[in-house]
């Protein structure tokens, strides 16, 4: 489990290295914001293909050589960001990095099946804290090499940093737990067949209706961070710190929470009930961002970094009963299939709505409004798996 998590931590810093530097540097690699825009995008519109497919052979073949060719296909497309061989180029390399992230979650997810339904919690949180502590490695060394050295060197630094997933993956012994068979058909129709039992099962469809909304909402917030955090901290700013700086670190504490607040959280959530936790976390979650909107200077900042960290464990619960969904479902792979590219369609759509919405109507109706539908979601969904009145040894809810 934590070789698994340590290779993806590794594979994604060039990911995550993007997000930080990439439109600082536009002018000097000659793309313009719309490019950038695109280029920042492209790896999660792939997700929305490449879910399909990907599953479907891990579902086949087991978890050991799609996740392996990931981590290659990881490591050179971090390479290509750094070499500047063209907007053409680099587009490619993003939608290839897209297919390496599905398959590398897809066996994060699968790797946290070997600990059992009473394990869930604990594991999911450990494995999105291995992770994040990655990408919050690769932000903080990204932004300093860049300050000092420019685009280029910074992205052949951290493409050193991703060739230490190769060895590692080539270590894993993947156990026969992380390898659940499907029951229903391989390849496409095996898929389809994921997609018309997650439609139609109503545990199944509520579970990744939720497994969207969760990432949309996410994304609003992630997206709007700066300029919330610009219009509440206007005329107030005593130690002179930039609003980049204030957000930038705002984000780093977010991602680094994950390491500690994720096992914790899912610790809990293992002993008391997943969506139990979640919905707590969630309410909680929204009153302190509303709080966020309501509070002047320094505080806002505070209680929107509690609101990143309380999504945090939200994330973590979620995806820890998403993972033993799976397993009731005919094909557990193909569900987590299923549960990906929703996912991913949830936070492509989030930041493209939020921008414009936000500029006509401000922050409080495009915060609150899906925080609330959200909220109402994981309730109505911890309501129901009460009322179906599942064991702890069937699903751990």
């Amino acid at each position: 489990m934590v070789q698994v998590s340590t290779v993806v931590a590794f594979s994604i810093m060039g990911d995550s290295l993007l997000y930080g530097i990439l439109p600082l540097a536009a002018g000097a690699l000659a793309f313009s914001p719309q490019q950038v825009g695109l280029l920042l995008s492209a790896n999660r519109l792939v997700r929305l293909i490449s879910n399909t497919w990907i599953s479907s052979l891990f579902a086949r073949f087991g978890p050991r050589g799609p996740f392996l060719a990931a981590t290659l296909l990881g490591t050179l497309t971090t390479l290509v960001y750094g070499l500047n061989w063209g907007f053409a180029v680099f587009v490619l390399a993003r939608l290839g990095w897209g297919i390496a992230w599905s398959s590398l979650r897809q066996g994060g997810y699968q790797a946290v099946w070997t600990g059992g339904p009473t394990r869930t919690g604990r594991l999911m949180g450990l494995l999105w804290g291995i992770i994040r502590l990655g990408s919050a490695i690769s932000v903080l060394l990204g932004g300093f090499l860049f300050d000092r050295y420019g685009y280029q060197s910074t992205a052949l630094v951290i493409t050193g940093l991703t060739l230490l997933a190769i060895p590692i993956a080539l270590t894993i012994r993947w156990p026969t737990a992380a390898h659940v068979q499907s029951k229903s058909a391989a390849g496409w129709h095996g898929f389809a067949e994921g997609w018309r039992a997650a439609m139609t099962d109503g545990v199944q469809r509520e579970m990744v209706l939720i497994g969207a909304i969760k990432p949309f909402f996410d994304a609003i917030l992630v997206a709007t961070a700066s300029i919330f955090l610009a219009a509440q901290l206007q005329g107030d700013n005593p130690l002179g710190l930039g609003v980049g700086m204030v957000a930038g670190a705002v984000l780093a504490t977010r991602w680094l929470s994950d390491l500690a607040v994720g096992p914790l959280v899912g610790a809990i959530a293992d002993r008391y009930g997943q969506l139990l936790v979640a919905g707590t976390l969630l309410t909680i979650l929204v009153a302190a961002l509303t709080l966020a909107l309501v509070l002047d200077g320094w505080l806002a900042p505070l209680a929107f970094l509690l609101v990143l960290v309380l999504s945090t464990g939200v994330n973590v619960t979620l995806d820890a009963a998403a993972n033993q969904v799976a397993l009731r479902a005919p094909s557990p792979p193909h569900f987590i299939g299923v549960y990906a590219t929703l996912s991913d369609g949830g936070s492509a759509l989030g930041p493209l709505l939020a921008l414009p919405l936000v500029a006509l109507w401000g922050f409080a109706p495009i915060y609150l409004a899906p925080g609330l539908v959200f909220l109402v979601a994981v309730w109505h969904f911890g309501w129901r798996m009460r009322n179906l009145r599942l064991t702890i040894d069937d699903l751990r809810l």
